[in-house]
């Protein structure tokens, strides 16, 4: 049964740790601890992997209120002990990088296709997908699939070779040369941006209110 292969997988995941954490260091080199952070490293981007296409998958076996809450993220921040802001952000990471389902059935792949590939294969950091993620919502609304799609491929190669400060550099050199004028008027783009948002709560007890609305 599958829950037999899962929970066998899962012990031995935490049997090796636990081998790991076993092993003495002390005698490694310079050269030989680099290398065993380095896989520890590519360990650590791949996990999140699994976790997307689980929590993608529970959501469509059960509602929040099945679970004795009123949304995902109330479920996510009970049972794992996580704030708000960290339980928005591994269901959108889920949402986007995680395997989908047609309605009739069919595995789609994922919103972020070649993002979710690179992580999955340890290449990007959390930091790359949030500089990617950030970046693809930014797009000009009018673009078609299949630029888009381009336009993430380039960005997780250069992710695979800089770090996140410089990716975040090109995702914004790639937003200007797109939009140099600015986007042309669009009445559903207008409605994507159209919204009130609430920043944190002030020192005096004000809460400051940001809003983009359409002229009358």
């Amino acid at each position: 049964m599958e829950i037999e292969a899962v929970r066998a997988a899962l012990t031995a995941l935490r049997a090796a740790y636990e081998e790991l954490a076993a092993c003495g260091i002390e005698t490694l080199t310079c050269d030989e601890l680099l290398a065993a952070t380095d896989e520890l490293e590519i360990l650590d981007c791949q996990l999140p992997t699994q976790r997307h296409r689980m929590l993608n998958q529970l959501q469509t076996q059960a509602t929040p209120r099945e679970l004795g809450a009123k949304s995902w993220r109330e479920v996510l921040m009970t049972r794992w002990r996580l704030s708000s802001a960290e339980a928005h952000r591994r269901l959108a990471d889920a949402a986007v990088l995680g395997p989908r389902h047609a309605l009739s059935g069919e595995p789609l792949a994922p919103v972020l296709a070649g993002t979710a590939a690179a992580q999955a294969l340890g290449l990007i950091t959390a930091e790359h997908v949030a500089v990617i993620g950030k970046g693809m919502t930014k797009l000009p609304h009018l673009l078609d699939p299949a630029t888009r799609q381009q336009i993430e491929v380039e960005w997780v190669r250069h992710a695979v070779g800089t770090g996140p400060k410089q990716l975040a550099d090109t995702v914004a050199r790639t937003l200007f040369l797109l939009d140099q004028d600015g986007p042309a008027p669009d009445d559903a783009e207008r409605a994507r941006r159209r919204g009130v948002n609430k920043g944190p709560q002030q020192p005096d007890g004000n809460t400051r209110l940001t809003a983009e609305l359409t002229p009358a």
